[in-house]
């Protein structure tokens, strides 16, 4: 089962602050993200995080790091399929 690494949640979370679209919010208490699930990634907050700006930040980020590659080709193969 595939666990991301400390350094990439860390860098997901970053991400997530940085596309809030609200000041405050009572869903995630300000973070950008309410949590993460068992394989360790980021659950985004859908109330103040504009979702678009972020996963495409994160795409951004995936394909500098080798190693997640692998893992997230999916986010690669819907752009050839358009």
């Amino acid at each position: 089962m595939f666990h991301l690494d400390e350094k990439h949640l860390e860098a997901a979370k970053e991400i997530a602050a940085r596309n809030r679209k609200k000041r405050s919010c009572n869903k995630c208490y300000d973070r950008g993200y309410i949590g993460v699930n068992e394989e360790n990634l980021l659950i985004i907050c859908p109330k103040c995080v504009d979702g678009e700006k972020a996963q495409s930040e994160w795409k951004s980020y995936v394909s500098e790091q080798e190693d997640l590659q692998e893992h997230f080709a999916y986010l690669f193969e819907e752009e050839t399929e358009e």
